[in-house]
């Protein structure tokens, strides 16, 4: 269901946008310069429905992250994934602020920011806890036990909520960082062991796991690099100085996929350094700060994503 609503609705924001980009450039649309007379109007129509798309697509990608009981990975057409990576990831919001703009709502311009890493307010946390605390206060011991035989704990309940790591608004805000992988061929092309370790990496820093996290990534990043590389005609071994295979190194297999696949050097660079700040500790390295270990976690999870999603896709022929 998710990845046939996806597929639409990617497919009419492609046919919008392109619309709108023959009535304006898109560094136009970007300065809020739409023109007047029936231009302007259809302009405001346009960004109207790719508003309305662009919410959608990102609700639908939330709710499949969310559900953390699947891999987080839809498939779809390598037209769609081109689009959402080239034009909704890098401009959505910018076309977003251009439809406020154009309809007199820029005051609102606000609710596009993406969510920041300052501490939320303990609002779910403190409505949980409020609502056992009064139920538990209404009932008397036989109510209790009633409750307690019909499969309600309710004291152990409060217990759970007052945990110190018991931290539910923080968890709610993680997941909004996250984004499913996109990929343009069936997701069963992805072993088994991959989605589980996509669905781990994704637990993990819902619930603040920055250092597994960051493990997880780079072990995935490994096996993705090694099972991929004959599709680049890529050896993962070589012959070492006594003659016998050995197997090359994060290093030097990242470097040999980037030199056929540029976009991916970066990437490659940062879950391999991240990961060994993590795996193998220097003094002079230790990030201790909460804040920043989320960023960068963040950092070197949504690079996990776009090697996972170049290399499980098709990949283009070499130029």
């Amino acid at each position: 269901m998710d990845n046939k609503h996806i597929n639409i609705t990617l497919a009419l924001a492609k046919q919008v946008y392109e619309e709108l980009i023959c009535l304006a450039s898109l560094a136009e649309l970007e300065r809020c310069e739409f023109g007047s007379g029936p231009k302007r109007e259809r302009i405001e129509e346009l960004l109207k429905k790719f508003n309305a798309s662009v919410n959608s697509i990102q609700r639908t990608l939330s709710e499949h992250v969310s559900d953390l009981s699947e891999a987080p990975i839809l498939s779809v057409p390598v037209a769609h994934r081109a689009f959402y990576n080239e034009v909704v990831v890098p401009h959505g919001k910018c076309l977003q602020r251009a439809y406020f703009e154009i309809t007199g709502m820029g005051m609102l311009v606000d609710i596009l920011d993406d969510p920041t890493y300052q501490k939320p307010k303990p609002l779910t946390l403190n409505a949980m806890s409020w609502a056992l605390e009064r139920w538990s206060d209404m009932l008397d011991e036989d109510e209790s036990i009633d409750w307690y035989d019909r499969g309600f704990n309710i004291n152990s309940a409060q217990e759970l909520v007052g945990m110190p790591w018991f931290q539910p608004d923080e968890w709610l805000q993680n997941l909004k960082f996250l984004h499913p992988v996109l990929v343009d061929r069936p997701p069963e092309v992805m072993r088994d062991h991959v989605r589980y370790r996509l669905t781990e990496i994704y637990r993990a820093f819902t619930y603040g796991l920055w250092m597994s996290a960051v493990a997880l990534s780079r072990s995935l990043v490994e096996f993705t690099l090694k099972t991929n590389a004959t599709r680049l005609s890529i050896s993962t071994t070589y012959v070492g100085e006594n003659g016998s295979k050995e197997e090359k190194s994060l290093k030097r297999l990242g470097e040999e996929v980037a030199n056929i696949l540029p976009a991916l050097a970066a990437p490659i660079e940062i879950v391999r350094e991240t990961g060994n700040r993590i795996l193998h500790p220097k003094k002079q390295n230790v990030i201790a700060f909460p804040d920043v270990m989320r960023a960068e976690t963040l950092d070197c999870i949504l690079a996990t994503r776009l090697i996972v999603e170049t290399l499980y896709s098709e990949i283009p022929p070499a130029k």
